[in-house]
């Protein structure tokens, strides 16, 4: 059903694009009062997510090329955008140069590598001018690449990081749909909760983070291997995403899990199993380092990102508590504590659920979700575009109203916690309430609406992320692999 037959829709994509259009002329450096800016980009960021949330009512009905071309014109305007919502494209242009001069970005940052005095490195965040790369060889190699065709020019930086990251776009746009039906769930609804969302839109296309190549890489990859015929080429996909970031390796463990099942023998042959995928992983990347010239250096600064503590992370909100009821020198102490706690509590998170996954009792897909999802609760560090590891696989195996709700309220949500304009907290403060009233009032409107309705209820089973109906057989005729049974810094 298109859209000349869904007319209560057409205003929709219309409302998005021109949301986004005007986010890009808040921030685009008009020469108006901050506040005002601040409030019209916050306006405009709220009239897309507003604009997501009502096509949400339709998306189960429109086809898949109508969310494309839905998606393509609300990307287009945030193309035309400067760097938005965090510095990192100013920390990938520093170590892309850094590379590119032959210097081992592993050992140096932007300070130490191109001088304090740098104009590439005075434009990186004072936080992250002495920290070297956290990132994988493949993404510095592409740092490297840019650099040497853009030079220190940030707006040919910016451009060429923004075509990388719309492959990344283009592999979650083909991703989606066919990781719906093996799970399942309606491409439409999967293709709206993910290649649509706002956190996509603003961290991936404006924002030109590198997570976007890396999770399209991921979901590419989860789909050729749970395709059966094209396993080798899906394992190879993972590993080359892990190398832009090793969180990507999770994935591997949850394939890793379900090919286990799929053998059909004991606990210990699933765990050989598990084992054989990771060291064959760990093979072809220590392949990457050497043909990439950059080494494994990066296993040594993998922790960079948890150096400064960060204020949206749930331990070290519990380690600020403790600081603010006890006394400031007792908060980065608590904070080393509430992080080993939740480090603790990921890895039981994440064995359960690939527990669950060996035993048929969770998909993979969903599985790798909810390892993300435990990851971002209990990690050192917590983005906004982190969320993104976690939606995107959830978006295409959620299978009940309940738990989609989650997954939109807090994307909403998460979509309006960073400002497109800096400004002091009075500044803050006045330009969000200045946006309250205009969205409020389009909030009323009947296009505009609640999301949820009756349409979203299919025939699927009760359990989220759980396991569609399906005939028994035999763990070794499962060789088709149906899938049946979340300072600003990187």
């Amino acid at each position: 059903m298109g859209m000349v037959r869904l007319p209560t829709t057409w205003s929709l994509p219309i409302a998005g694009f021109g949301g986004a259009a005007v986010l890009v002329l808040a921030t685009s450096g008009l020469p108006l009062p901050s506040v005002v800016l601040l409030t019209v980009g916050l306006t405009g960021m709220g009239v897309v997510v507003l604009a997501w949330l009502g096509l949400g009512r339709h998306a189960a009905d429109l086809p898949v090329r109508e969310l494309y071309r839905i998606a393509a014109a609300w990307c287009a305007p945030l193309l035309l955008a400067r760097p938005l919502f965090s510095g990192d494209l100013h920390s990938y242009l520093a170590q892309g140069v850094i590379a590119a001069e032959g210097v081992d970005p592993y050992r140096f940052g932007a300070a130490a590598a191109l001088g304090a005095d740098s104009p590439v490195t005075q434009q990186v965040s004072e936080y992250w001018q002495n920290t070297p790369a956290p990132y994988g060889p493949v993404w510095l190699a592409i740092s490297r690449t840019i650099a040497r065709v853009a030079g220190d020019n940030l707006t040919v930086t910016l451009l060429l990081n923004r075509l990388v990251e719309l492959a990344g776009v283009v592999l979650i746009a083909w991703a989606l749909p066919r990781l719906a039906r093996r799970m399942g769930v309606s491409p439409g609804i999967a293709l709206w909760l993910g290649l649509l969302n706002p956190l996509v839109l603003w961290h991936v296309v404006a924002g030109a983070h590198n997570d976007g190549l890396m999770v399209g890489l991921m979901l590419a990859g989860v789909e050729l291997v749970l395709s059966g015929v094209a396993a080798p080429a899906g394992l190879l996909l993972l590993t080359v995403a892990a190398n832009i970031k090793i969180v990507a390796a999770v994935a591997i463990c949850c394939v890793g899990a379900e090919l286990a099942r799929r053998s059909g023998r004991t606990v210990g042959h699933g765990v050989v199993v598990l084992l054989g995928l990771l060291a064959g992983s760990a093979v072809l990347s220590t392949a990457i380092a050497a043909v990439s010239g950059l080494g494994l250096g990066w296993v040594g600064t993998l922790g960079a990102s948890a150096q400064l503590h960060s204020w949206l992370a749930p331990t070290n909100q519990l380690g600020f508590l403790v600081g603010a009821l006890g006394g400031a020198g007792l908060t980065s102490a608590a904070i080393a504590v509430t992080v080993r706690i939740g480090a603790v509590l990921g890895a039981v998170a994440g064995a359960h659920v690939l527990w669950a996954i060996f035993r048929g009792r969770l998909n993979p897909l969903a599985g790798l979700g909810f390892v993300f999802a435990a990851m971002v609760v209990t990690g050192p560090v917590v983005q906004p575009w982190y969320l993104l590891w976690a939606v995107l696989p959830l978006a295409a195996s959620l299978r009940t109203d309940h738990a989609r709700r989650q997954l939109v309220i807090v994307s909403a949500v998460s979509a309006m916690l960073l400002p497109p304009v800096g400004g002091s907290v009075p500044v803050l403060v006045a330009g969000y309430l200045g946006a309250v009233v205009p969205l409020a009032i389009m909030t009323g409107t009947r296009r505009f609406g609640p999301t949820w309705r009756p349409g979203w209820r299919t025939s699927e089973s009760g359990r989220s992320g759980g396991s569609p109906p399906a005939p028994r057989r035999s763990p070794r005729a499962s060789s088709g692999m149906t899938g049946t049974s979340s300072a600003r810094r990187t």
